[in-house]
């Protein structure tokens, strides 16, 4: 593979470019500003987000000490990919944006503080179905503070924030995120841990097998690698130095157990390297 890489060679992204298109038709945001893929990637511009991975991988700076060489020099990886009919270098590509992207997921993160109309529809699914609750609510300004623990005026209050809402919503731009002066509207997200940066790699790695399902391989005769697509997931956990269990070459009971345990799991957040929603 010839350094740089350049992303618009369609052949050598043509894996990451599945991974990002994802499936289905695009859909705009909710401020109808941009134009988002249903993919397990969450990217509003697919064509920046290559660039700006071409260019951290030309530069160095993705933080995987895996290198091209070792991958290649690797003939247990390398049986794999090839008795699987995965192209070597567009695979590798796609091993190195999972990784890369996952990292900037799951680390320096930030979330989107809530719009005008997210705090208002919060702020009304408090209210109770049933006349008898308890409550309290809190409100303080540069006038004083107030406490309501009263549940029938909390109630009235409530429904009439609730009336006004569906009353004026259509005429008020409920989708814009109100910051005092000098404040962002994303605010730091706590790091994940490490065990949820090793499945959410193998998670888009699984994700993009499961978009192309019709890599399935067929060994040839006399031969031995194994053509199991999850445990060329799990032996490139370890090979990626994501962890230095051993159990992730020899079997997929360890990366199972990982998938288990985060089934329910969604990454929240925006990445501080790539455009995301």
């Amino acid at each position: 593979m010839k350094n740089p890489i350049d992303p618009d060679n369609i052949e050598l992204f043509k894996y990451v470019r599945i991974i990002i298109r994802g499936k289905g038709e695009p859909f705009q945001d909710p401020l109808k500003t941009v134009l988002i893929f249903p993919s397990e990637v969450k990217l509003i511009d697919p064509i920046e987000a290559m660039d700006i991975f071409a260019e951290r991988y030309n530069t160095g700076q993705i933080l995987c000490r895996y290198k091209y060489e070792d991958y290649l020099k690797n003939k247990d990886l390398q049986d794999t990919i090839n008795g699987l009919g995965l192209d070597t270098d567009a695979f590798w590509l796609l091993v190195m944006f999972c990784f890369d992207y996952a990292c900037s997921m799951c680390f320096d993160c930030f979330i989107r503080r809530p719009t005008r109309g997210e705090d208002i529809e919060n702020l009304i699914s408090l209210l109770p179905e049933e006349n008898s609750f308890k409550a309290k609510l809190s409100l303080k300004t540069s006038k004083g503070k107030i406490e309501i623990e009263n549940n029938k005026a909390l109630s009235l209050v409530l429904g009439w924030i609730k009336r006004g809402y569906e009353h004026d919503k259509n005429s008020i731009n409920m989708n814009v995120i109100d910051v005092n002066r000098g404040d962002s509207p994303f605010i730091p997200r706590n790091d994940e841990s490490d065990s949820v940066l090793i499945w959410y790699f193998a998670h888009l790695l699984k994700y993009f097998f499961d978009l192309k399902p019709q890599f399935k391989g067929k060994r040839k005769k006399g031969e031995t690698s194994s053509l199991n697509k999850t445990l060329l997931i799990s032996k490139l956990i370890y090979y990626t130095q994501l962890s230095k269990n051993t159990n992730f070459l020899e079997d997929t009971d360890t990366l199972k157990s990982f998938f288990k345990q985060y089934k329910n799991k969604e990454i929240k957040g925006h990445s501080s390297i790539y455009p995301t929603p």
